[in-house]
């Protein structure tokens, strides 16, 4: 609730939607849990309802967090996961490894916003 009602372009949190039900949905944060707080803003939060993958919905809502990033004045966007092989396809490139408070690490990817 109180990001809705901040004055800043950050936390943002977008829903997806299917007739009236949400089937997915994506953040953008300032920091995911993560070593690097140099490094901002985060996409956080990335899912799609299993029954509605394999029809381009994260590649869309990918595609909306890169538009509003630059529109906001950033030149990268970043992400930390587990994952191998996803987001490469959405032009993220994995710069290095971050670690979390609780003592794990995670790939960070960064999403080049500039061109």
């Amino acid at each position: 609730m109180h990001s809705l009602n901040t004055n800043s372009c950050l936390p943002v949190w977008y829903l997806l939607e299917d007739e009236g039900g949400i089937i997915g949905c994506p953040g953008l944060i300032t920091n995911d849990f993560i070593s690097r707080m140099d490094l901002w803003p985060w996409v956080c939060s990335l899912y799609i309802e299993e029954s509605y993958r394999g029809k381009s919905l994260g590649e869309q809502l990918l595609l909306k967090l890169k538009e509003v990033t630059k529109n906001a004045g950033f030149d990268n966007l970043y992400l930390c996961t587990d994952y191998v092989g996803y987001y490469e396809k959405y032009d993220f490139s994995y710069i290095g490894d971050g670690y979390h408070r609780w003592g794990s690490s995670s790939r960070i990817y960064r999403g080049n916003l500039i061109g």
